[in-house]
């Protein structure tokens, strides 16, 4: 299947976690210690923010995080609309990808990105299965680096997984996410 067709399914489903945030759930903890939900919806609109600079094209955004993460990703697929975009060369953190690669990124970030809004919001959540298969095999081709993986890296380190785990609990593991976490 296309990256673009993956990603813009992967914002789909985040963007309906991000609709149902309300006014007083922003500020709520996530799995990612760092964030609340508020921090984790402005690091997606910031890494599309950061795309579209690469691109030449300027984001403004706004003070409401829900309008800014679905117009930033908008505006990220009307230029991943040209298919010469797919081979350019794109900076994500110390690596240069193809654009294809990069989105490929982009898709499992904003996917997995959705689990943590969505669980921080008190939800059960489950993610499309086709889409967790091929964040899977996106994950499983990246190299075991430290600038990939770990403290002060793209993603936490992984944690061990069982071998009878689910394929969204093995994705989770890939972040170092667990199954039935809550924000911090």
């Amino acid at each position: 299947m296309d990256i673009r067709t993956l990603d813009l399914a992967a914002i789909a489903s985040t963007g309906g976690f991000i609709d149902a945030v309300g006014d007083g759930e922003w500020e709520l903890p996530s799995p990612c210690t760092e964030w609340t939900v508020r921090g984790v919806v402005e690091h997606m609109v910031e890494n599309n923010r950061r795309t579209l600079s690469h691109l030449g094209v300027e984001f403004d955004g706004t003070d409401d995080p829900r309008a800014d993460f679905h117009s930033s990703a908008a505006a990220l697929h009307a230029q991943f609309a040209d298919d010469t975009l797919l081979t350019k060369p794109f900076p994500v953190g110390p690596f240069t990808l193809t654009g294809e690669q990069a989105l490929g990124v982009h898709f499992f970030d904003v996917l997995v990105h959705g689990w943590d809004i969505g669980v921080s919001l008190g939800h059960e959540v489950v993610l499309d299965e086709p889409l967790v298969e091929a964040a899977l095999e996106i994950t499983g081709s990246f190299p075991d680096h430290k600038a990939i993986y770990g403290p002060s890296a793209l993603f936490a380190a992984k944690l061990a997984v069982a071998e009878d785990a689910s394929a969204q609990e093995r994705l989770l593991a890939q972040t170092g996410r667990k199954p039935g976490q809550r924000g911090a």
